[in-house]
C-alpha cells in the first residue's frame, strides 16, 4: 500500500506540474490558477501520508486534513471564477481548518482513523458536489463535453471518498493505507479520477480559448467585410486639381485637359446625367423659360 500511495504522490505531482506549465505558457482564464493550486495541494496531501512517521504523526494528520479538503475548495472557487460567477465566501476556506481540528481532537481522544477519514472525506466531498452541480447547471449553455466529464468526476470522487469513509467504520482497527483490496481500489480510483479531472481542466480552458478566438475572428471578418463594402462604395479625389477658369476642364496626370465629368467618372464610381439649372435655362432659353413659368 505504501508503494501505491507513493505512486499516487508522484502522479499527482506530475499532474500539478503539468497544469503549472500550461498556466505559465498558455492563455488561461480566471479560475485556472485555483485549479492548479488545488492539484498541488492534493500532491502535498499524498506526500504527507508517505512521510507519516518521518514527519510527526499529529503534524501529518493536520496537514493532510487541511490540504485535501482545501484542494476541493480551490476547485470550487476556481470553477465559479471560470464561469464568471461571484467568488465563494471566505468562510469556505475555514472548512479545512475545522476538519483538521476535528481530526486532531479525535486523534488525541480515541485515535479513530475511521472518524478522521470521515471528517476529511466530508470536508472534501461537499465542495466537490457543489462544483459538480455548477458545471451540470452550466452545461445547457455551452454543450461542452468537458462540463459533463468534470461534473461526473467530481460526483464520483465524492461518492468514492464517502463510501470509503463509511466502510472504515465497519473494519476493526481501520488504519490509513492498511493492506486491503478496498483500500487499494480507493487509491487507484482517486488516481484515475485525478488524471481525468486534470486533463479536463486543461481541455476546458483550451476549448474556451478556441471559442473566444473563433468569435474574435468572426468579428474581424464582419468588420473587414463592412470596410471593404464601404471602400467599394466610396472613392475620393484628393489633392489640388488644376482646373480651367473658363471651361472648367481639368488637367490630368498626362497633361491633357479633359472635361470635368469625364475626369470624375474615370476616377470614381460616380456617373453623370445631364440637365440644366434654372439660371442657365433663363440665360440660354429665355422664351422657353418664361412660357414654362406661365
Amino acid at each position: 500500500m505504501v508503494l501505491l500511495v507513493i505512486t499516487a504522490t508522484v502522479l499527482s505531482s506530475f499532474l500539478a506540474l503539468t497544469m503549472a506549465f500550461f498556466y505559465a505558457s498558455h492563455k488561461t482564464f480566471p479560475g485556472f490558477g485555483h485549479w492548479t493550486f488545488g492539484g498541488s495541494l492534493i500532491a502535498f496531501g499524498y506526500l504527507m501520508m508517505v512521510l507519516r512517521g518521518i514527519v510527526p504523526v499529529s503534524l501529518s494528520i493536520v496537514l493532510v486534513n487541511v490540504a485535501v479538503p482545501l484542494s476541493a475548495v480551490f476547485y470550487l472557487d476556481g470553477m465559479r471564477r471560470f464561469l464568471d460567477l461571484s467568488e465563494i465566501s471566505r468562510g469556505w476556506y475555514a472548512v479545512p481548518a475545522v476538519s483538521a481540528l476535528m481530526s486532531v481532537v479525535t486523534f488525541y481522544t480515541s485515535d479513530s482513523a475511521a472518524w478522521r477519514s470521515f471528517f476529511t472525506s466530508l470536508a472534501f466531498s461537499v465542495p466537490h458536489l457543489l462544483t459538480s452541480a455548477l458545471v451540470f447547471s452550466d452545461y445547457p449553455k455551452t454543450k461542452s463535453l468537458f462540463y459533463l466529464i468534470i461534473g461526473t468526476e467530481m460526483a464520483l470522487a465524492s461518492t468514492v471518498l464517502m463510501a470509503r469513509a463509511i466502510w472504515g467504520f465497519t473494519v476493526p482497527d481501520f488504519q490509513l493505507m492498511m493492506v486491503s483490496p478496498v483500500e487499494a481500489g480507493f487509491f487507484i480510483s482517486l488516481m484515475v479520477l485525478q488524471i481525468v479531472i486534470t486533463v479536463s481542466f486543461i481541455m476546458l480552458n483550451a476549448e474556451r480559448s478556441n471559442r473566444d478566438l473563433q468569435l474574435a475572428e468572426a468579428a474581424v471578418r464582419g468588420n473587414l467585410e463592412k470596410l471593404e463594402k464601404a471602400l467599394a462604395e466610396v472613392k475620393t479625389l484628393q489633392g489640388i486639381l488644376p482646373i480651367c477658369a473658363n471651361c472648367k476642364k481639368i488637367r490630368d496626370d498626362r497633361g491633357d485637359w479633359v472635361p470635368m465629368e469625364a475626369y470624375v467618372r474615370d476616377r470614381t464610381d460616380a456617373d453623370f446625367s445631364h440637365g440644366i439649372c434654372p439660371t442657365c435655362a433663363k440665360k440660354l432659353y429665355p422664351q422657353f423659360y418664361k412660357e414654362k413659368l406661365v
